[in-house]
């Protein structure tokens, strides 16, 4: 019984010495796992280096090149859903590549309640306001397949900047005109208007914080085809997790 009694107490003690090391190598996992690139972490590959994970982002839009034309930024916006992002990181390394796949909205709105946007001949263009419209909302917008690639360094614990590229396929886009005449609300939708299918974006990103960061895009390709509609390029501002 006595030696029974030393054996148990010796395969306890074991048991906690293991309990305690595993929960410190949990807390050395965590405390080195790579989180100031945000998003949320969906799982884990064939080892600690790989990762897959879902990003949001959010900003403006700020139309350039525009051609006198005038845009609101704040009532334009461009919405990013990453869905899935593989992110691979070599052993003892503060580089991380990624690729991404998800989509992308993003709309562009006239300033002032006097100009809209309308096709005509399979043309789009911008005309002035009928005079019984009021209340004038004019804009495009657009959907598409977005495919981030990217290549993040790592500065700090909660600081690191992300370069790359993104392709878009723009699969879907309208032409978005709403107004009152009188008491009624009018909101016209037109189709089929042009826009180009494939565009690149140049995309930068400074994570500032854990979880947190900003980001600018640039595409340097225009919305709409070449003579299909108004000549401008897209580039947004805002806040990536």
């Amino acid at each position: 019984m006595a030696f029974l009694a030393v054996g148990m107490t010796a395969n306890a003690e074991e048991k906690n010495e293991n309990v305690m090391l595993n929960d410190a190598n949990m807390v050395t996992f965590a405390a080195n796992d790579d989180n100031n690139g945000g998003g949320v972490k969906l799982g884990q590959g064939a080892d600690e280096d790989d990762n897959w994970t879902m990003h949001f982002a959010v900003g403006v839009d700020i139309p350039v090149s525009t051609g006198g034309l005038d845009f609101a930024p704040f009532r334009s916006w461009d919405i990013n859903v990453t869905l899935l992002q593989y992110d691979w990181t070599p052993k003892k390394s503060k580089t991380t590549l990624s690729a991404g796949l998800g989509f992308e909205w993003r709309n562009y709105t006239l300033s002032g309640h006097d100009n809209m946007f309308v096709k005509a001949n399979d043309l789009v263009g911008v005309v002035h306001r009928d005079g019984e419209m009021s209340e004038l909302s004019s804009r495009v917008h657009t959907v598409g397949l977005a495919m981030p690639l990217l290549i993040k360094q790592r500065f700090g614990k909660n600081f690191a900047i992300s370069v790359g590229a993104q392709l878009n396929w723009n699969y879907y886009a309208r032409l978005n005109n709403y107004y009152e005449v009188g008491d009624h609300e009018i909101d016209d939708l037109t189709k089929k208007i042009g826009q180009r299918p494939i565009t690149v974006d140049i995309l930068g990103i400074v994570h500032v914080a854990k979880g947190l960061g900003i980001y600018c895009k640039y595409s340097p390709m225009s919305v709409f085809k070449k003579d299909k509609g108004p000549d401008f390029k897209s580039l947004s501002v805002g806040f990536y997790f």
